[in-house]
C-alpha cells in the first residue's frame, strides 16, 4: 500500500493507493494494474497508470433524467453567453481567430443554453449545436433564433447525418460524463474535415486549487456526474489514439469570479442556514419581540454583506494571486486542448 497525496478532488489528504489486476481501463483498453484511489458512495475510483487517466466503476452514464437534479448548472433556458467562471470558451474563439480552420462551420456538443453559439455566431461561425435537453434546445431557437440545434449524442448524431462536415467541433465540459468517450472521439472524427479542429474543455485532475470542495459540491467532480479525470498527458494520449494531431494542450488560469465563489465556499460556516432554520420557516410565527420573516430578512443581509466583502476582497488580491500562479507553477482548473483531424 503507498500513501500519496492527491491534488483536485482530495487537495492535501492521504490516499491509500492499491494494485488490481482484474479492470480494463475504458480509456486506453489496457489490462495493467490499475491503482484503486478510493471508494466514493457506490463507485470504486481508479487510475490507469499506462495512460494516466482516472475512472470509475461501475463505468455508466447515468442518463439525461439524472441532470435534471443539477438545474443550477444546466438551467432550462437560452444564454446570449458564456459562463464567466471559466475561460475555456475565449480561449477556444483565441486559438480559432489565430491558426484559422479552413471554413466556418461549427458543431458545438452539450451546447447547453447556446451562449458559446452565440458567441461563435457573432465570430462569423455557422453554427449548430446539440444536446440532450430539448427544453433548452427550443428556447435556443426561440430566443436566439439559432434552428440548427439537436437533439442526442455526436455518435447518433453522425450516424443519422452521414453527409455532414464541419471545420470546428467544440466539446465544453462534455468527455468527463460520458462513458463511450472513444466513440464519441470516432463520431467527432468522422465529421470533421480534414485537418478540421476539435477542442475540448474538461476539469483538470492537476489543480493546485479545488472549487469543488465542500457541502454539496463534492457531487459535481464525482460519479455519476463526472466518470473520468483527466491531466494532459491523458488528454493528449486519448486523442492521439483516435487520429488527432494535438496541437497544445494546457490549463487555464482561475478566473476572477471563479476565485471569489471559492472563497466563499472556504469560509462558509453554516451559520446562516442555522440562524434561518429555514425548515420552521414554512410557518412563519411571531416570536420575542422579533419576528422569523425579520430574523430572515436579516440573516439575508448579512449574507449578502459577506458576499459583497468576499467579492471586493477577491476583486483586490487577484492580480497578486496571478503573479503567484505563474511564478510558483499553480495548475488551473480547467484543462483545454486543440487538436486537428489526421488527413
Amino acid at each position: 500500500i503507498q500513501v500519496r497525496f492527491l491534488s483536485g478532488t482530495r487537495l492535501a489528504s492521504a490516499t491509500l493507493m492499491t494494485k488490481t489486476e482484474d479492470i480494463l481501463c475504458p480509456l486506453c483498453r489496457s489490462q495493467t494494474a490499475k491503482s484503486f484511489v478510493r471508494v466514493w458512495r457506490e463507485y470504486r475510483l481508479y487510475d490507469c497508470p499506462d495512460c494516466g487517466g482516472g475512472f470509475c466503476d461501475p463505468f455508466r452514464n447515468p442518463g439525461e433524467s439524472y441532470y435534471a437534479h443539477f438545474e443550477d448548472l444546466y438551467p432550462n433556458r437560452a444564454q446570449t453567453t458564456t459562463d464567466p467562471m471559466s475561460l475555456e470558451y475565449d480561449e477556444c474563439l483565441r486559438f480559432l481567430r489565430r491558426d484559422k480552420p479552413r471554413g466556418k462551420r461549427l458543431l458545438d456538443v452539450g451546447c447547453g443554453g447556446g451562449g458559446f453559439l452565440n458567441r461563435a455566431r457573432g465570430e462569423g461561425f455557422e453554427v449548430s449545436g446539440l444536446d440532450f435537453n430539448k427544453t433548452r434546445l427550443e428556447a435556443i431557437r426561440a430566443q436566439l433564433g439559432i434552428e440548427t440545434v439537436y437533439y442526442g449524442s455526436l455518435t447518433d448524431f453522425a450516424r443519422s447525418h452521414p453527409s455532414r462536415r464541419f471545420d470546428v467541433i467544440t466539446l465544453f465540459q462534455v468527455l468527463e460524463h460520458l462513458d463511450d468517450p472513444g466513440l464519441w472521439l470516432d463520431a467527432a472524427h468522422f465529421l470533421l474535415e480534414p485537418e478540421g479542429v476539435l477542442f475540448i474543455g474538461v476539469p483538470n485532475r492537476e489543480r493546485t486549487f479545488d472549487p469543488f470542495r465542500g457541502p454539496g459540491m463534492e457531487e459535481i467532480d464525482n460519479p455519476p456526474h463526472h466518470l473520468t479525470r483527466w491531466s494532459a498527458r491523458s488528454l493528449k494520449g486519448i486523442l492521439e489514439r483516435h487520429s488527432f494531431h494535438v496541437v497544445e494542450v494546457k490549463s487555464l488560469e482561475v478566473p476572477l469570479p471563479l476565485l471569489a465563489l471559492m472563497l466563499r465556499n472556504a469560509l462558509r460556516l453554516g451559520i446562516a442556514t442555522k440562524a434561518l432554520k429555514v425548515d420552521q420557516l414554512q410557518h412563519i410565527k411571531e416570536e420575542a419581540g422579533l419576528s422569523a420573516r425579520s430574523r430572515q430578512t436579516v440573516i439575508r443581509g448579512l449574507v449578502t454583506l459577506k458576499e459583497r466583502t468576499l467579492n471586493s476582497l477577491a476583486w483586490a488580491i487577484y492580480p497578486v494571486f496571478r503573479l503567484a500562479g505563474t511564478a510558483f507553477g499553480w495548475q488551473g482548473v480547467v484543462l483545454v486542448c486543440a487538436a486537428r483531424r489526421k488527413i
